[in-house]
């Protein structure tokens, strides 16, 4: 094991290097038993518990080919999907292709920039990780009831993590140091202690939970009583982490968060605000003595910020366009004072995989944003329907999908805005896996069978129709090895019948 300069150790410094804890051995050992054998909705579950409990440093090596335990299990998902035939329910659309495209162009840049085989291998083990993730997403995830069970299960691993992030903040001490890769002693700054539980730095383990909020929300919201329990302790729990990690980035992301809800009740003038907004800051763009990007910098919520370097990055990325836009760039040191230190998703994705990597992390959000936008209009569509019958049950199972559907957009709004002002690495990039996954899903439910989807959220609840829906896309499906359907045949609805 190596430190850095400044006395700090990361997960980087076990690259390649066989390290596993006792306890770490034996929560991976249970993990990949788990994933092999548990019911297809709670794959995911044991991937994240995976995430949020055990640091990067863990890892194996096999045969030269590096598997941190995050890596290591979504191996472990894959084999079980691929083994139990459960790919076969995907079809295939737009936000899967720009997934695709990105990984496609980062494996291929990467060896470009200097021609040395070990940046390939580098770059395959990573987006293995990113594709692979997303994949065990789109393969489990096929209904409300999947998503709203990884809510539930979020909220829960949320509210086991806090007090690791309390002891911590109390005692200066990080108990996660035991697995190594996480400092001993805690980072302090302006003052504050910055904790970072088993997560690579303060502000990713913030927003590694702040991007639940959005659906912990909709469950407040929108869902029965337990529900609003388990939303609850989320919102409660992450709130103490926000505090306990002390960066503004994820105070910021929780603002945005909630900010996107206060636009709920306008939910059916979506298009109308999104552009009067892009409208607004190409005002400011042209009005401001600084370009509009500047205003990054102004960004200082607890104190000790680097909001100037996030501008100062943003700025050379746009001057030096023309370094990047091909085959991306090995290192952005040259641009001016610490630019090595990417703290931008959008530009670390142009530098990896030049300008086509950036426009397929756009293109899924854009995508993403315009399915949420698109089934919130059908939505209400039945919603008045529904009215108009006088169907009271059915407002409340319409409204119950409308705030879970709203918190997909809510998340990936969240997500834009942490983007710009920081990369992820290490086990954080699971989270914007799981969210971008679930777009990717929520565009196959939405698209599947819209009328099916519409009649049935007039007589019952959106669960209904997509049951319908997945047996219609997939007529083969059949009972599981556990005697459970996968999916039951959505009732004919006569017009005369409603």
């Amino acid at each position: 094991m190596q430190v850095s300069a400044s006395g700090q150790v990361s997960a980087m410094d076990y690259s390649g290097v066989n390290h596993v804890h006792p306890v770490g051995g034996i929560a991976i050992v249970l993990s990949s038993i788990c994933a092999l054998v548990v019911r297809r909705p709670v794959v995911p579950a044991v991937l994240l518990c995976v995430a949020c409990f055990i640091p990067a440093s863990q890892r194996i090596v096999i045969a030269g080919a590096d598997f941190n335990f995050v890596r290591w299990m979504v191996l472990m998902c894959l084999a079980r999907h691929a083994a139990r035939g459960e790919f076969a329910w995907i079809r295939w659309n737009a936000i899967d292709t720009a997934m695709a495209i990105g990984v496609i162009a980062k494996i291929i840049c990467s060896p470009m920039l200097r021609g040395e085989p070990s940046d390939l291998i580098a770059a395959i083990g990573i987006n293995f990780e990113t594709l692979g993730g997303y994949f065990v997403i789109r393969a489990t995830v096929r209904s409300p009831d999947d998503l709203r069970l990884l809510v539930r299960v979020a909220a829960v691993i949320c509210g086991l993590v806090a007090p690791f992030f309390l002891v911590e903040k109390m005692t200066g001490r990080n108990l996660f140091f035991v697995f190594g890769g996480i400092p001993e002693i805690t980072e302090i700054r302006e003052g504050k202690i910055r904790c970072q539980g088993p997560l690579a730095h303060a502000i990713l383990a913030g927003c590694h939970f702040v991007a639940w909020f959005p659906l912990w929300i909709a469950f407040l919201i929108g869902g029965p009583t337990k529900d609003r329990l388990l939303g609850f302790l989320g919102i409660a729990a992450g709130f103490i982490i926000v505090f306990c990690c002390a960066s503004s980035t994820p105070l910021v992301a929780l603002m945005m968060g909630f900010a996107v809800w206060l636009a709920f009740p306008l939910r059916a003038y979506l298009r109308v605000l999104w552009i009067t907004g892009l409208v607004l800051l190409l005002m400011l763009h042209f009005t401001m003595q600084a370009p509009v990007w500047h205003l990054i910098s102004r960004v200082d919520l607890v104190g000790g910020s680097t909001g100037h370097h996030r501008y100062m990055l943003i700025d050379a990325a746009i001057r030096n366009f023309s370094e990047w836009w091909l085959f991306g760039l090995f290192s952005t040191g040259h641009w001016g004072y610490y630019l090595f230190d990417v703290t931008n998703q959008f530009i670390l994705e142009g530098i990896r995989g030049g300008v086509w990597a950036l426009i397929a992390l756009c293109a899924a959000l854009v995508m993403g944003f315009a399915s949420v936008g698109s089934d919130l209009r059908r939505l209400a569509v039945a919603r008045v329907r529904a009215l108009r019958m006088g169907r009271i049950g059915n407002l409340l199972e319409i409204r119950r999908d409308e705030c879970l559907v709203y918190a997909i957009g809510a998340s990936l709004g969240a997500h834009a805005a942490i983007f710009l002002a920081v990369s992820y690495f290490g086990q954080t990039l699971l989270i914007w896996l799981f969210l971008i996954g679930f777009a990717g899903a929520h565009r196959q439910w939405s698209r599947a069978l819209p009328s099916a989807f519409e009649n049935a959220a007039v007589v019952g609840s959106t669960g209904a129709a997509l049951a319908g829906i997945q047996t219609a896309s997939n007529p083969s499906s059949r009972p599981s090895r556990d005697g459970r359907r996968e999916a039951e045949p959505l009732p004919v609805l006569h017009r005369e019948d409603a």
